[in-house]
């Protein structure tokens, strides 16, 4: 009887693996799907002083002694940045005029500062904004030219200098900051 219980139990289990199996086998197959990764990388971002913004030389009596655009000599000139970078991108501009050019504690006042910026290396060209002193200046620009190719864009900076009647003499001097980065448009 012993013998037939065991045989009654090895028959239930091999009869339940039996349903079991094609129980398993009728489960819904995994489904996939796959896509691609992809990245963009930006030409580096790079800029250039190329020319400082210079007065030159300032003789009593005193007077205002205002940059035009074309001014490039040593006797007075206007300043020059060249960034280069990718074309099409939007950059955010960061420029600092400070208020006075200095020496010791002497000052000699900047206003009427402009800038000239765009594309185009021309003396003539570009949008003119007025920039404040002593401050940062925020604007955006787009760089021209296709993108995946490296461009260039231009600023210049031109300003007034107003020493006072009896300014101390001396060399002033001041900085002029320039920060570009792209904004991700």
């Amino acid at each position: 009887m012993i013998l037939t219980s065991q045989r009654a139990a090895v028959a239930a289990i091999a009869l339940s693996l039996a349903f079991a199996a094609p129980l398993a086998a009728q489960a819904s197959p995994t489904q996939t799907a796959t896509t691609q990764v992809s990245a963009r990388v930006f030409t580096p971002l790079a800029i250039t002083s190329n020319e400082a913004l210079r007065f030159g030389n300032l003789f009593s009596p005193f007077t205002a002694k205002t940059i035009a655009w074309t001014d490039n000599a040593a006797s007075g000139g206007r300043a020059r940045f060249t960034i280069t970078g990718e074309g099409g991108a939007e950059l955010a501009l960061s420029i600092t005029v400070p208020e006075n050019i200095a020496t010791g504690g002497n000052n000699i006042p900047l206003s009427a500062v402009e800038l000239r910026h765009g594309t185009n290396d021309a003396d003539g060209t570009g949008a003119v904004v007025t920039l404040n002193t002593g401050t940062a200046n925020a604007l955006n620009v787009t760089m021209g030219g296709a993108a995946a190719s490296a461009q260039s864009y231009f600023l210049r900076i031109r300003a007034t200098a107003t020493p006072a009647a009896n300014q101390a003499a001396g060399s002033y001097a001041g900085t002029i900051s320039v920060a570009v980065n792209y904004t991700g448009s």
